[in-house]
This record gives C-alpha cells, sequence and structure tokens, in this order.
C-alpha cells in the first residue's frame, strides 16, 4: 500500500512546489512594480529639486549680473549721494535713504559742493 500511495504523495509534493512557485513569482511582481512607483516618484522629486535649484541658481546669476553691472541706484549711499548734490538736507536724506543721521551728515560734508556733480 506504500508504494501506491508515493505516486499521490509526489504529485501532492509536486503541486505544492508549483503553488509556491506561482505564489513566489506574483509576489516579486507585486515588489518589482512598487519598487519602479518609488523609484519613478523619487526621481519626480528629484526632478522638482532640480528645477528649483536650476531656478534658483539663475535669479542669484541674474542678481549678480545686474550688481556687476554696476547699478549703483540700489545702494542707498548712492541715493543719498545724489540727493545731497540735489540740496536735500542731511535729515531727509537720512530718513528717506534708511541710513543714520550721522552717516548723512559725513555724506553732505563730502559731496555738497563737490566737482564731480
Amino acid at each position: 500500500m506504500t508504494g501506491a500511495f508515493f505516486p499521490y504523495l509526489m504529485v501532492a509534493l509536486w503541486l505544492v512546489l508549483a503553488m509556491a512557485i506561482v505564489y513566489l513569482f506574483a509576489r516579486l511582481q507585486r515588489l518589482e512594480s512598487k519598487r519602479d512607483s518609488l523609484t519613478s516618484l523619487y526621481l519626480d522629486q528629484q526632478q522638482q529639486q532640480i528645477s528649483a535649484l536650476q531656478r534658483d541658481v539663475a535669479r542669484l546669476q541674474s542678481k549678480l549680473e545686474h550688481q556687476a553691472t554696476g547699478d549703483a541706484g540700489l545702494s542707498p549711499y548712492n541715493q543719498a549721494i545724489e540727493m545731497i548734490r540735489q540740496g536735500l538736507t542731511a535729515s531727509e536724506v537720512a530718513s528717506r535713504c534708511g541710513i543714520s543721521r550721522s552717516e548723512a551728515e559725513l555724506i553732505v560734508s563730502l559731496y555738497r559742493n563737490s566737482p564731480t556733480s
């Protein structure tokens, strides 16, 4: 009787083995799918960060080029010099340019009657 039972046992073991292989294959497919979606998400986030950094670099580069061209209009001291040359008082210049009154008075003493005006 044990001889007749052995083939059935082998078939059952082969079926269990086949089911395990099918299960593991399906599990592997799901894991690969998750990996692919996570990789895609990660790459999208990296691309967004790269784009943001590129915008920041471009903005900073533009700002640097703007400053390198000698745009003196941005400096409160250059604005103060022009106002002093136009005849404004030190207190007016200090309040309009956001500098201290002593700085404005120094600019007055240096640039009020400057021959380069």
